[in-house]
């Protein structure tokens, strides 16, 4: 993980190595030998990979704190930053991939996609290969969807479908990615005018929402639902929770422009479909 990160990996080549050549002359010097070094040698990079790996998941876990709680245009500037910063290919493809999952909560799909369609991924039939090409899907999905064009937005996720379906794929990832796959199918039915049924499950959404950003997402969703049955007071009700908690998320642009309050948001990030009403 701490390859991700260009300073967090510096740290850890210096650390190592340095620090292993370092611990080597000292173990030379008090007399042991040179079997001892090796085993001193092993452990010390050893512990630097743990400590740097766990220092790298305390910076994704702000950084996805952020995201999950609205803050949506500091969560796309750090990755955007990081970014930058990186060269090798798996660390770039990664902070792509997470700055385009905030690109799409803010509302600039047709960045996210350029990003996203960007990414080289490996066509080898591995595991990983298949994780990548489906998370990847299921985020073209989601920026597709809200842009309003669901013929790739369906290509995408068949794709991810594929990729979850085979034999090869596993956990701990598996159940997740079918919980998105779910949720996707639920916005496409949304997006299809289809509401039979999506009030119960989004509003079940609701109640498993462990995230901000899930919970605005959950009323926004359920106000478009209300609004379709006709019950006015109820779609108020979701939408202000939206414009309120939703930061800088486009949900709360949306429903602030639903209200009637204005541009809360500023509307040039916005790309994708716009309801005037």
């Amino acid at each position: 993980m701490f390859k991700n990160f260009a300073d967090i990996f510096i740290g850890f080549l210096a650390a190592s190595s340095l620090g292993g050549l370092t611990l080597m002359v000292l173990v030379a010097l008090m007399g042991f030998g040179y079997m001892a070094s090796l085993i001193v040698l092993v452990l010390w990079f050893i512990f630097c990979g743990v400590f740097f790996s766990w220092f790298a998941k305390r910076r994704v876990d702000r950084l996805d704190g952020l995201l999950n709680n609205c803050q949506v245009s500091e969560y796309v500037e750090a990755y955007d930053k990081i970014e930058a910063r990186i060269y090798l290919g798996g660390g770039k493809r990664t902070a792509l991939m997470n700055k385009a999952r905030g690109l799409i909560a803010l509302g600039a799909v047709d960045e996210a996609i350029n990003d996203l369609t960007e990414i080289g991924l490996p066509e080898k039939h591995r595991f990983k290969d298949m994780h990548l090409q489906a998370v990847l899907n299921s985020m073209l999905f989601s920026a597709y969807v809200e842009k309003g064009e669901l013929e790739h937005a369906v290509k995408a996720l068949s794709v991810c479908k594929y990729m979850v379906g085979d034999r090869l794929y596993r956990q701990p990832y598996l159940s997740r990615m079918i919980e998105i796959i779910n949720r996707a199918e639920m916005r496409l039915a949304l997006a299809e005018g289809e509401f039979e049924g999506m009030e119960e499950q989004y509003k079940k959404l609701l109640e498993d929402a462990e995230t901000l950003i899930e919970e605005v997402i959950a009323h926004y969703r359920l106000a478009e639902i209300a609004e379709h049955y006709g019950r006015e007071d109820e779609k108020r009700e979701h939408l202000e929770f939206a414009a309120k908690h939703g930061g800088t998320t486009i949900y709360r642009y949306l429903a602030g422009l639903a209200l009637g309050g204005g541009e809360v948001q500023d509307k040039a990030m916005y790309n994708g479909p716009i309801d005037e009403r």
